[in-house]
């Protein structure tokens, strides 16, 4: 049986957006979210950890310039200096930070595979972090 291990790859993105459900009137929108009713931003920390075999030829689970890559393409690409209200990925769902990492694993699970990527964590400051493994 091969050895098997976790990697960690750590991204970061700054993205905008509100909490707001449209389906509820203004009252109700302001009672539940408070000020985060109101348009604004994070530096957000992404941290990807796939598993599986370590290959014992390379030492390694994944490559991690692939890890970087389709993680860069997918998820920073799309959401660095965006409005999350705005895409399309968020209709229909509040971009909370548990949002966000359900939106980060449905991206990323059909380019690594589900058998491949184990979890994702979104840090939206130092002191709130959410795991999402699927």
């Amino acid at each position: 049986m091969s050895a098997r291990g976790y990697s960690t790859r750590r991204f970061s993105f700054a993205a905008g957006h509100r909490y707001w459900v449209d389906a509820w009137p203004a009252a109700r929108n302001e009672e539940t979210f408070g000020r985060l009713t109101v348009p604004h931003g994070h530096n957000y920390t992404l941290d990807v950890t796939v598993h599986g075999p370590i290959d014992p030829e390379t030492g390694m689970v994944i490559d991690l310039a692939e890890l970087k890559r389709v993680v860069g393409e997918t998820v920073v690409e799309r959401f660095d200096h965006a409005d999350l209200n705005a895409d399309p990925v968020f209709r229909g769902r509040v971009p909370t930070t548990e949002n966000i990492a359900v939106a980060v694993w449905d991206l990323l699970a059909p380019k690594l595979g589900v058998e491949r990527l184990w979890q994702v964590r979104v840090w939206e400051d130092p002191t709130l972090y959410v795991d999402y493994r699927g």
